[in-house]
């Protein structure tokens, strides 16, 4: 692939993995992390052009990702209510159903209770 901008080369990447639902953020969150800037920094500096280098790396995690591999995995972390976590392919990664969850039985807590709750098993330890 070559790209000249950011703008170029997320478009080229977001064609190639047309065939994961979440394309585009999976194009600007693994080009965000090769440029080592937050997600907005690609929406307010488009035109910016990336260097040989920073193409080519893009390439290969674009490829690594269009070959099935979990952004997660790509990038060794991921968020969870506002943490940080990071994983591996021997963890499972946090998905947005498991902070539904977690916000469903935090509703049903009491704020003075004293429950001792564990989270087992399920890799992360996010919840």
């Amino acid at each position: 692939m070559s790209v000249s901008t950011f703008a170029d080369a997320l478009r080229a990447a977001t064609a190639q993995l047309a065939m994961h639902d979440s394309a585009r953020l999976d194009a600007e969150l693994l080009l965000a992390h090769i440029l080592g800037q937050p997600r907005s920094h690609l929406h307010a500096w488009p035109e910016r052009t990336l260097t040989e280098e920073q193409a080519q790396a893009f390439v290969a995690l674009i490829a690594r990702r269009a070959a099935g591999e979990p952004v997660a995995h790509i990038l060794g972390h991921r968020e969870f209510w506002s943490l940080d976590l990071e994983v591996t392919p021997d963890t499972l990664i946090p998905r947005p159903e498991t902070e539904l969850l977690v916000e469903l039985a935090l509703a049903r807590i009491l704020a003075d209770a004293a429950w001792d709750i564990v989270d087992l098993g399920t890799g992360s330890g996010a919840i």
